[in-house]
């Protein structure tokens, strides 16, 4: 009998404990679920979480180098020029507003997508020629676009040409802003109700022993009333939809400090390599210490998309890594479909003029570029999905067939037709070359007799 009542004493703990574990699991889960509680979730999940990323390796002090080459003076008179977004005025900002909500509502015949979410589309499908899916010629199995390729920076510099491009149709005046991380004043500037619209509403996701963050789809600003396409608005790690509009988490840590810190450009633009600079631009896996050795670590171009969409870590000890996220929380931050949220296109724009910056300060021309040696797509002169001429073709990421929603284009593009952004047809305030002259190749010294 006693041996009975020590048998049903021990069941009921037992029965105690398992609820409470079933609780705290369900608590916990509960917290990170919170903002996805809506999404539609696809049949076939797609790669896990974190992409393998390889360091390069900084060039010895004594290997050989290119010599240092410039531009030609004055190549950039009267090209448009791209303005730092806190020196927009009143009309410049609306102007830029207006052609890009113009461009999103506009469907060009044939086609079940407008202009933009087509460029947004081609963002994504940049992950179909990864190993997982079912890709098809000689980019087959090479992301041409991310993470850590050589071939990022152009790529990206064709994808806000081809925007810029749709936008002068519209108003010939309009050009690209970026914003300039390190300004303290930018951040508020992009965000205002009169440009990017704030952050996020309605939604908290408690981080244990982080705290609890406020975001969700953005209710404010001109592109509040966006509608995106749910089968391309998706988050990288299982390709779940993230519904129809917009989503914004504002700095969640550990990308709740702002601005970026001066030195940390700084350092990046006295690199000489140009694989070894474009990697930590990207910053998808690599940065550079305050010594100036590299490092395992989302940095610099990485950071400004995590401040915007927000990022869930699995352990807040370690480095924050593609393997240590736990999830995604907005637009900007799943990388895929990030040019859906307006401020990535601001985010690239500065990319692209850092690059610009460094390529005047002695690394303009071919030289500087991997000319052979590389994965297909990454050498100068390889043709670049998806201004390939239709060689290659990506695989689907999900059960939606967005393959088929991809623009046709006839447009053969290398990385060596995009190095001369001149040539493209534009300049930033910072790369004008008749007024900032310490860029130009300087005069030889004269020998004192």
């Amino acid at each position: 009998m006693k041996k009975l009542k020590k048998l049903k004493k021990f069941s009921f703990l037992a029965f105690v404990v398992l609820l409470a574990i079933t609780v705290i699991l369900i608590v916990v889960g509960s917290q990170l679920e919170t903002v996805s509680a809506h999404f539609k979730t696809y049949s076939e999940p797609g790669i896990s979480a974190g992409v393998a990323y390889k360091i390069p390796s900084l060039p010895a002090p004594d290997a050989p180098r290119p010599v240092p080459a410039y531009p030609q003076s004055n190549s950039d008179v009267n090209l448009p020029v791209r303005k730092s977004i806190v020196d927009l005025t009143p009309k410049e900002k609306a102007a830029f507003v207006n052609a890009l909500k113009t461009v999103k509502n506009t469907i060009p015949q044939g086609s079940k997508l407008s202009i933009f979410d087509q460029l947004v589309l081609q963002h994504v499908m940049v992950a179909g020629f990864e190993k997982p899916f079912k890709s098809s010629g000689p980019a087959s199995g090479f992301n041409p676009a991310h993470p850590g390729h050589p071939a990022f920076l152009p790529w990206h510099r064709q994808l806000l040409d081809d925007l810029e491009n749709a936008l002068q149709k519209i108003d010939p005046s309009v050009t690209i802003p970026y914003w300039d991380w390190t300004d303290p004043k930018a951040l508020d500037v992009m965000l205002s109700d009169d440009f990017m619209g704030g952050n996020g509403e309605g939604v908290k996701v408690k981080i244990p022993g982080v705290g609890t963050f406020a975001g969700g789809p953005v209710k404010s600003g001109p592109f509040a009333d966006w509608t995106l396409n749910e089968d391309i608005h998706i988050e990288p790690i299982n390709f779940s939809s993230l519904g129809s509009k917009i989503v914004r988490f504002l700095q969640v840590p550990p990308f709740d400090k702002y601005p970026m810190p001066k030195e940390v450009i700084d350092r990046m633009m006295n690199l000489n390599d140009y694989e070894v600079f474009s990697a930590v631009l990207e910053g998808g896996g690599v940065g550079l210490n305050e010594k100036g050795k590299l490092v395992e670590d989302w940095a610099v171009h990485v950071v400004s998309h995590a401040m915007i969409g927000g990022v869930v870590l699995k352990d807040y000890e370690k480095t924050a890594l593609p393997a240590n996220q736990a999830r995604n929380l907005g637009t900007m931050m799943s990388i895929l479909s990030s040019p859906y949220d307006p401020t990535f296109w601001l985010t690239h724009s500065n990319v692209d003029r850092l690059w610009a910056e460094w390529q005047d300060r002695g690394h303009t021309g071919e030289k500087f570029y991997p000319a052979k040696g590389k994965d297909y797509g990454y050498n100068l002169n390889d043709p670049i999905w998806p201004w390939d001429g239709g060689k290659s073709k990506p695989g689907n990421l999900n059960d939606t067939d967005l393959v088929s929603m991809l623009p046709v284009t006839n447009k053969i593009i290398t990385a060596a037709d995009l190095l001369d952004f001149r040539q493209l047809g534009y300049t930033y305030d910072t790369t004008r070359l008749r007024s900032v002259k310490p860029l130009l190749e300087p005069k030889p010294k004269r020998k004192h007799s």
